[in-house]
């Protein structure tokens, strides 16, 4: 297998997931996999989907035994699977080449529009954020004689280590579960970390004398957080028979047939960089993990410096920053030189729910906030309120002559306003306060 052959035998399949525009009018559609109203959109869903590609579809069982519906083409071929997710309604896409993902995924969005889901939840200060079911993506081929993991199961470990030391390209395309006991976690948010390094230089090791099997590099690894913890970007829980697949779990949703090729050609460039390299590479540390390389700005910065390395037309890549990192512009008295990024932070979870070892649910303590508060830089920002945990010094973010610093902050109930003061020679040029329970200027 040469390197231009990888497009023609990789294929990309989705876990993709849907919720209705107004979800909090039926909590449980969020909240737990089988309601009426969920039932009622998902045969909503199934039938539109089979009116778009002029199929069918009929009811069966998932392996949770919960009601789903398998949809087909004319042809009898199989379709789209609708499901029950804890929050959401997933839709299982079948494998695709890269060539062929616009003309699989169009028919979907056409029959979501058509049964009144939506691939992103409203919140009420003008904001659309990800639908918490995620959207896992899985890589492999259509069969073992010509899947690329099987032929060149190095491929997998390189890819493993290589979105470790680049989380740009990790954090601004996943889900909202950042960080330790999320849903899409890193190596090393994961417990026993130093397991999965002394893993890989045993890989290293062993793959020199002999090249190591798929199943191999699988028993390998078996114990690490890679494949016992589930909740992995990414996870080689499938690199085994009969499957041998890499799983990208937590992926956004993606909101448009033409996001499919993005994440894919994206994962795809990564693969075909893997040709000429011998080893895997040596897993970085970052000392910031969690504070400035969790912020849009820093993000950004690598990864456009990235693309355009990498030949990707990094532009079209800016909506995933721009929607995990959203402007906050609702609300009165909103200033004119300063603004408000939602920001991430790892989540404090309360409370988990599993059914066996599989995580059902979270309860969040959604009073744990992080904010980016940016400006031109010719301005000094000074910013007054109660609970805050950390603030960063201003940061300069040269190539958009803007200056931004990050507050991470325990909303108080009694004094939920952040005053954020524009200061030009240590004098106030304009206030502004911001309401951290409303998420909306005051």
């Amino acid at each position: 297998m040469q390197k231009n052959d990888l497009s023609k035998l990789m294929t990309f399949g989705f876990e993709q997931t849907f919720t209705i525009e107004q979800w909090w009018t039926d909590e449980g559609f969020t909240a737990t996999s089988d309601t009426p109203l969920k039932r009622e959109k998902m045969l909503a869903l199934a039938q539109a989907i089979s009116d778009t590609i002029g199929g069918s579809f009929k009811e069966s069982l998932d392996i949770w035994d919960h009601m789903q519906y398998e949809t087909f083409h004319k042809d009898g071929t199989p379709s789209f699977v609708v499901t029950m997710d804890p929050g959401s309604i997933e839709v299982k896409t079948p494998p695709c080449l890269l060539k062929d993902l616009d003309e699989m995924a169009r028919p979907l969005f056409i029959a979501a529009d058509k049964a009144g889901v939506v691939a992103y939840r409203n919140w009420w200060y003008g904001i659309k954020g990800a639908t918490e079911g995620g959207c896992h993506v899985n890589m492999g081929g259509m069969d073992d004689e010509t899947n690329p993991l099987k032929l060149r199961p190095d491929l997998a470990v390189k890819y493993c280590a290589y979105v470790h030391n680049r989380p740009w390209i990790h954090y601004p395309f996943m889900g909202p579960d950042t960080g330790p006991e999320g849903n899409a976690m890193r190596m090393d948010e994961k417990k026993d970390y130093d397991k999965v390094v002394a893993a890989f230089d045993k890989y290293i090791e062993l793959n020199k004398k002999n090249k190591l099997t798929a199943d191999e590099i699988h028993a390998l690894f078996k114990d690490t957080n890679l494949i016992a913890e589930k909740a992995s970007y990414p996870s080689l829980f499938k690199l085994k028979n009969p499957l041998y697949l890499i799983e990208d779990r937590a992926q956004e949703a993606l909101r448009s047939y033409e996001e499919f090729y993005l994440v894919s050609n994206m994962r795809l460039k990564i693969f075909e960089s893997f040709f000429d390299d011998k080893d895997p590479e040596k897993l970085e540390s970052f000392s910031d993990l969690h504070g400035v390389c969790l912020t849009s700005f820093w993000l950004w910065k690598n990864f456009k410096a990235w693309s355009d390395d990498l030949g990707l037309d990094t532009a079209q890549y800016k909506r995933f920053f721009d929607r995990q990192f959203p402007i906050l512009s609702s609300g009165v008295n909103v200033p004119q030189n300063v603004s408000v990024k939602e920001g991430r932070r790892p989540r404090v979870i309360k409370d988990i729910t599993k059914r066996g070892d599989t995580i059902v649910s979270k309860t969040i303590d959604t009073s744990f906030k992080r904010i980016e508060i940016f400006c031109s830089s010719e301005y000094d920002i000074d910013i007054q309120a109660q609970g805050i945990e950390f603030i960063s010094a201003p940061i300069a973010v040269e190539d958009q002559n803007l200056v931004y610093r990050y507050l991470d902050i325990k909303t108080q109930d009694n004094a939920p306003v952040v005053e954020v003061n524009l200061l030009k020679n240590d004098e106030v040029q304009e206030r502004g306060k911001f309401n951290l329970k409303d998420m909306m200027w005051v």
